[in-house]
């Protein structure tokens, strides 16, 4: 049997040691005044060369993935349900960028291996209001940085941040990638609210150095567009369990049997563009997410798992979004889904149970 739940979820030049440069006097000729100028000149040339050097030094150009602008549809609908600190479904993206910075010469203000690479939000009015979650600018909806492991980015409020996102690796490279997402957060959303300035920038930290050519607006990624909000509350139906039926294990000869229609229900007060995302739920894990297939609970039947398919019995892919549509407001909407048997190896006879995760999102 399979049961399903819900789960609504950021260049100090280095203080350099001057060297004294001796300046011959100047000679009461033509010849001696003019040696005695070509010196002075040298001597100043030299000094503004070897500025330059080192600011160069703290340089990270060409960077790939920088500037990135995140695509987001013109509108996002918000569940009334979501509680404070919930991701707003189907607003997470990922990120990500590479590239390579220069080696300082050692100073504690230049750019060495392990230094740390940190994200740091654009507008300075952007507040940390919990951990890992920040404000936009529009009431009700926060914003969230992930890195790779999926831990939220803290401590990134404006331009004296410090929140590593990731470190410079050896000969001075980094190759890193991350997620953003809009967040519920305490306040009530206002429908129309437009979001246009949850930006973040990226730098290497106690350097003043930027990602991207020292370039703030070069070195920064942020919603494309704006994204207009609105509030939406919308009650799901589903089935506690779905009973697949007894077979015997010649009948997955052919790979999979036992094929059981379900359906999960919607109803919203708004008009809405809906995707759904299916995931294992917590205990099991996804097999194969583009052939959803779902382990099955240990100490049962082996060698098989469990498949969910649409009404063609086409596989349903797992951990993505799948559109589901356009639903009107007050209208019962049925969303129909098959799951199955499938032989993973050899078979050995036992009860199966499987169960799988569910989110709704809305646009």
């Amino acid at each position: 049997m399979i049961s399903e739940i819900v789960e609504s979820v950021f260049r100090n030049l280095p203080t350099g040691r001057s060297r004294s440069h001796r300046v011959p006097a100047c000679r009461h000729n033509r010849t001696g005044t003019i040696y005695c100028l070509l010196v002075r000149m040298l001597a100043v040339l030299a000094f503004a060369m070897g500025m330059q050097t080192s600011a160069h030094a703290a340089a990270c150009t060409n960077t790939s993935g920088l500037p990135n602008a995140i695509s987001y549809p013109g509108t996002v609908a918000v569940s009334s349900n979501l509680l404070p600190g919930d991701t707003i479904p189907g607003t997470v993206r990922t990120f990500s960028m590479s590239g390579t910075c220069t080696i300082g010469w050692g100073g504690p203000m230049t750019i060495q291996v392990g230094s740390s690479i940190v994200a740091c939000t654009r507008d300075g009015g952007s507040t940390e209001v919990m951990p890992g979650v920040y404000t936009t600018g529009v009431s009700g909806v926060g914003m969230r940085l992930r890195n790779s492991s999926g831990t939220p980015i803290v401590n990134g409020s404006g331009q004296a941040c410090f929140s590593s996102i990731a470190q410079i690796g050896a000969g001075g490279s980094y190759n890193f990638y991350g997620t953003l997402e809009l967040v519920r957060i305490s306040g009530p959303i206002l429908n129309g609210s437009v979001m246009n300035n949850a930006a973040w920038a990226f730098g290497v930290y106690n350097t003043n150095g930027l990602l991207n050519d020292d370039s703030i607006d070069a070195s920064q990624i942020y919603p494309a567009g704006a994204i207009t909000l609105k509030s939406i509350a919308c009650t799901p139906t589903f089935p506690a369990v779905v009973q697949l039926p007894t077979i015997n294990q010649g009948a997955l000869s052919a790979g999979s049997a036992g094929a059981t229609a379900f359906a999960i229900g919607l109803r919203c007060d708004t008009g809405a563009q809906v995707g759904i995302s299916l995931d294992a739920a917590a205990g099991l894990s996804v097999i194969d997410a583009n052939n959803g297939i779902l382990s099955v609970q240990t100490g049962g039947g082996g060698g098989v798992g469990v498949q969910i398919v649409d009404q063609r019995q086409v596989p349903v892919r797992l951990q993505s979004r799948v559109d589901m549509g356009t639903i009107s407001a007050n209208v019962q909407n049925s969303f129909p889904f098959m799951a199955r048997y499938i032989r993973l190896g050899t078979v050995t006879a036992g009860a199966v149970s499987s169960a799988m995760t569910f989110t709704f999102d809305y646009q």
